[in-house]
C-alpha cells in the first residue's frame, strides 16, 4: 500500500466538550465552592486544593462548586472519613470543567461522583488516586431511592432524602454536555469507572484490573436506572420529568467553540482543521454533530495479570467488563483488554447478546481495522465473551480474541451482529490450546457471504501519477495518469478502449462501470468496451466503499508529486447497495465454530473453507451458491432453514427452502452433514447438489420434497437418513437421488422415495412409501 493513501473516519457527536487545556483559568483559583448553603470549603496549599465541609447525610457527603478545574501539577484533594461511602460533587457555575491534574480521595474508601452538565474534559496529564469507584457525568441529576429523589445539578436540594447509593441519572436537557478523556484514569482492582454524558469520547487510558469500565452516551430527555450498585452495564432508559428543575443556566459549548474560544488552546489528541471540523489526530476522524455518540479510542484495560489476585467476579482472577453504549457507537484505533488469569472477561459494544438484556442498544456500531479486543484466559479457564451489536447496522473490521487458557480451558464466545445489516471484514480467534474451540456467532436479519458475480455502477475518478486510490460502489472514476493498477471492473460493460493501454490491471466484477483512463502504458486485464485515452502509469485503484478521492498532478509527468484531497469517510453512512455481510476468506480465517444466524435468508456466494464446524441457521431460506469445505478439521456442516429459533417478525413471506447451486459441494471430511427445514413459516423443498462425508448425513424436509438439482448430483457418505412427511417425497420417478453410501434409512410422505444407489447398500428402516431403490 502506498504512502500517499489517507484513511479517514467521520463520526458525528453533538455537543462534544473537547477540553483543551487552559494555560490560565478564567478565575484566579481553579476550584471555588458555590455559595449555596452546601457548606463546601476549598483551602489551597501550594498546588493542592483541600476540599472539606459539605453536607453529610448518612453515608453520603455532598459538595457544590462554582467551578472545578485543574492545571497540570495541581491536585484536588477530597477529604473524607471511613464511614463515608459516597462523595458527590456538582459544578453549578455554567462553565465546563477542564481537568489536567490529579483528583484524589483521602481519609476513607469513598466512591466519588462528579457532575457538570455543561461538560467535562480530562487532559493528557489528568489522573486519579481514588480508593473506590469513580463516576463522571454531565447529567442534570443523580437519583436516589429508585429515582424518587434527586441530587440536582442546579438549584436547591433536599439532602435529607438523598440516602443510600445512587440509583440513576437524569438528563433533563435537550442536548446534554459531553465528556472527553485524554488522560490516564486508573482505579484499584475490582472497581467501577464510569463516563456518562450526551457524547463521550475517550482517547486516553481507562483501567481497573478485573473491574468495570463503562462509556455511555445518551440523548436528552433520558433517565438511566442502575439495577446493580456501581454498574452502568445494567440500566434502563425512560423519559424524564422536569420536577421543577431549572436548567436555564446550562448551555453546553460545542466542540469547535471550546477549541477556538477563550484561553483553552491546547489539545494533544484533537485539532480543528481549516473547515472548522474537529479531528481526532491519530485516526483522522471527524467529529461533527449528534448526541448519543460513544467513541472509544486509546487504551481500556480491565485485565487481570500476575501478581494480582483480585478479580472482578468474586476474586477468581477473571477479566473484568468493558461497556460502550450509545445510540451510535464507534471503536477507533482502540486497544481493549479484558484478559484474565483463570477466565476471560466480558466486552459489550453497542448492546448485549442478540440485543437482549436491559442495556440500551445502539442503532449503529462501527469497529475499525486498527482496533483490538481481547478477552483471553491467559493461564487456565475459558475465553471470555465479546458482543458487538446494533439494532440497525454493524460495520466490523476489527480484531477479537477470546482464547482458552494456555494450560486448560475452552475458547470463548463472540457475537458480531447488526439486527438489520452486518458488514464483517475483521478477525476473530476463539481457539483453545488444550480445550474445545469457542463459538463465533453472526446473526443479522439477512446474511450474504461473498459477492455475487456482478456489482453494479462502479465509477471512479483519478488524475495523477503513482497513487493508490480507494473507491468503491457507485463512485465515478476518471483516470488521467501513468502506470496504474485498477482493481474494479471485471466484466464491465458500456465502455471503449482506444489507445496505448499497458501495465495496468482491472479486476473484480463491476457491471456498468464507467471508467475513463486518460494516459498511456497500461494493461486492461478484463472488461468489455473500456474507453481509454493516453498515458496511464503507476497508480492503483482498490475497492473501498464510501470513499471519494481526487488526485491531481501534471499531465504525462511520471512519478510526479501527488496532491491528494480526500473526502472523509463516514463510518455511520448507510450503504443501501451493500448486501455483503462477510467474505468467505474472512470466515476461513476465523478460529472456532462458526454460526451464522439470520431471521430471514442466508446466501453463500463464495467458497467457505475452514477447519471448524459451520452452522447456518435461517428464519426462511438458505442458498448455497459455492462450496463449503470443513474436511481438513472434519467439522460438522449444518443448514437449518425455516428455523423456529428465529424471529418471525423479521421473516419475509414465502416458503422456506434450502437450495444448492448445481455443481456445489458440501464436504465435511468425516463430520456430520445435517440439513433441516423447521416450522417457523411456510415450508418449501430441499434441493441438493453434492454432499460428501465418510460420516453421517441427515436430511429432513418437514413435509417438503428432497430432490436433486441435476443428473450429476451425488451424495457420498457412510450412512444417510432422509425424512419428510405429509405430501412430501424423496426424489421423483425418473429423477431419483443418486447415492454412494453404505447404510440407507428413509421416512417419506405420500410423495414416495426414489434412489439410485451405486454399489451395495444396507437398507435400514424405510417407510411404506419408499417406492424404488435402484442399485
Amino acid at each position: 500500500m502506498k504512502a500517499n493513501r489517507l484513511e479517514s473516519y467521520s463520526i458525528t457527536a453533538l455537543t462534544v466538550i473537547l477540553g483543551i487545556l487552559a494555560t490560565t483559568p478564567a478565575k484566579s483559583q481553579p476550584i471555588t465552592p458555590s455559595n449555596d448553603g452546601t457548606g463546601t470549603t476549598v483551602n489551597q496549599n501550594g498546588n493542592q486544593f483541600n476540599i472539606q465541609g459539605g453536607t453529610h447525610n448518612g453515608t453520603n457527603l455532598f459538595h457544590s462548586f462554582d467551578q472545578f478545574n485543574l492545571h497540570s501539577g495541581q491536585t484536588a484533594n477530597f477529604l473524607t472519613t471511613p464511614d463515608t461511602r459516597n462523595i458527590l460533587g456538582r459544578i453549578t457555575g455554567g462553565d465546563p470543567s477542564i481537568i489536567n491534574g490529579l483528583i484524589q480521595v483521602i481519609g476513607g474508601n469513598s466512591n466519588l461522583f462528579l457532575m457538570n452538565p455543561v461538560g467535562i474534559m480530562f487532559g493528557p496529564n489528568a489522573s486519579l488516586n481514588v480508593p473506590a469507584s469513580f463516576s463522571v457525568t454531565t447529567a442534570t441529576g443523580i437519583g436516589f431511592n429508585s429515582n424518587n429523589f434527586w441530587f440536582q445539578a442546579m438549584g436547591t436540594n433536599d439532602y435529607a432524602n438523598l440516602v443510600g447509593d445512587p440509583s440513576g441519572y437524569r438528563f433533563n436537557i435537550s442536548n446534554p454536555g459531553a465528556i472527553v478523556n485524554e488522560g490516564n484514569l486508573s482505579l484499584n482492582s475490582g472497581e467501577n469507572l464510569t463516563l456518562l454524558g450526551g457524547t463521550v469520547i475517550n482517547t486516553g487510558q481507562l483501567s481497573t484490573a478485573g473491574g468495570n469500565v463503562t462509556i455511555a452516551a445518551v440523548e436528552g430527555g433520558s433517565t438511566l436506572r442502575i439495577s446493580q450498585p456501581g454498574h452502568l452495564l445494567s440500566l434502563e432508559v425512560g423519559s424524564t420529568t422536569a420536577n421543577g428543575e431549572d436548567m436555564s443556566g446550562i448551555t453546553p459549548l460545542s466542540l469547535p467553540e471550546l477549541l477556538t474560544g477563550g484561553e483553552i488552546t491546547q489539545a494533544t489528541s484533537m485539532t480543528v482543521n481549516e473547515n472548522g471540523d474537529v479531528v481526532l489526530i491519530d485516526s483522522n476522524t471527524i467529529i461533527s454533530g449528534t448526541t448519543g455518540d460513544a467513541i472509544a479510542s486509546g487504551d481500556i484495560d480491565v485485565s487481570i495479570t500476575p501478581p494480582l489476585s483480585k478479580g472482578g467476579q468474586g476474586g477468581y482472577n477473571f477479566g473484568g467488563q468493558f461497556n460502550v453504549l450509545g445510540d451510535r457507537v464507534a471503536i477507533i484505533d482502540a486497544n481493549i483488554n479484558a484478559d484474565g488469569l483463570n477466565g476471560g472477561g466480558r466486552v459489550l459494544i453497542g448492546g448485549d447478546f442478540q440485543g437482549s438484556g436491559i442495556v440500551p442498544n445502539s442503532q449503529q456500531t462501527f469497529v475499525n481495522n486498527n482496533s483490538f479486543i481481547s478477552a483471553d484466559a491467559t493461564t487456565n479457564g475459558d475465553g471470555g465473551q465479546v458482543i458487538i451489536w446494533s439494532d440497525g447496522i454493524t460495520n466490523f473490521a476489527g480484531n477479537i480474541s477470546a482464547r482458552g487458557g494456555n494450560f486448560s480451558g475452552d475458547g470463548g464466545f463472540v457475537e458480531v451482529s447488526g439486527k438489520q445489516q452486518l458488514i464483517f471484514d475483521g478477525n476473530v480467534d476463539v481457539s483453545a490450546a488444550f480445550g474445545n474451540p469457542g463459538t463465533i456467532l453472526l446473526d443479522p436479519e439477512n446474511i450474504t457471504v461473498g459477492e455475487s458475480e456482478n456489482t453494479e455502477s462502479s465509477e471512479t475518478e483519478i488524475v495523477d501519477n503513482n497513487s493508490e486510490i480507494t473507491s468503491g460502489e457507485n463512485s465515478e472514476t476518471e483516470i488521467v495518469d501513468n502506470n496504474s493498477e485498477i482493481t474494479s471492473g471485471e466484466n464491465s460493460e458500456n465502455s471503449e478502449t482506444t489507445e496505448n493501454i499497458d501495465n495496468s490491471e482491472i479486476a473484480e466484477n463491476t457491471e456498468s462501470s464507467e471508467t475513463e483512463i486518460v494516459d498511456n502504458n497500461s494493461e486492461v486485464a478484463s472488461g468489455e468496451n473500456l474507453e481509454t485515452t493516453e498515458n496511464v502509469d503507476n497508480s492503483e485503484i482498490a475497492e473501498n466503499p464510501n470513499s471519494e478521492t481526487e488526485v491531481t498532478s501534471t499531465e504525462n509527468a511520471e512519478n510526479s508529486e501527488t496532491i491528494e484531497i480526500e473526502t472523509p469517510i463516514d463510518p455511520f453512512a448507510q450503504d443501501e447497495n451493500s448486501d455483503v455481510t462477510i467474505s468467505a476468506e474472512n470466515i476461513g480465517e476465523l478460529s472456532g465454530d462458526i454460526i451464522l444466524f439470520a431471521d430471514n435468508d442466508i446466501t453463500i456466494n463464495e467458497k467457505i473453507e475452514t477447519t471448524e464446524s459451520v452452522e447456518l441457521k435461517a428464519g426462511r431460506s438458505i442458498n448455497i451458491n459455492a462450496d463449503i469445505d470443513t474436511s481438513i478439521g472434519n467439522g460438522n456442516i449444518e443448514l437449518l432453514g425455516n428455523n423456529d429459533e428465529m424471529n418471525i417478525a423479521n421473516r419475509s413471506a414465502g416458503a422456506a427452502s434450502i437450495n444448492q447451486l448445481d455443481g456445489t459441494t458440501l464436504n465435511a471430511g468425516s463430520g456430520t452433514i445435517n440439513i433441516q427445514l423447521g416450522n417457523l413459516g411456510e415450508v418449501g423443498d430441499i434441493n441438493l447438489a453434492n454432499l460428501t462425508t465418510t460420516g453421517q448425513i441427515l436430511v429432513n424436509a418437514n413435509g417438503g420434497n428432497i430432490v436433486r438439482v441435476s443428473d450429476s448430483s451425488i451424495i457420498n457418505a457412510d450412512s444417510v437418513l432422509f425424512e419428510t412427511n405429509g405430501s412430501g417425497g424423496i426424489g421423483f420417478v425418473g429423477v431419483p437421488l443418486q447415492l454412494n453410501v453404505e447404510n440407507l434409512e428413509a421416512v417419506s410422505g405420500s410423495g414416495g422415495a426414489f434412489f439410485d444407489v451405486l454399489g451395495d447398500v444396507n437398507i435400514g428402516d424405510v417407510s411404506e412409501d419408499v417406492n424404488g431403490i435402484v442399485t
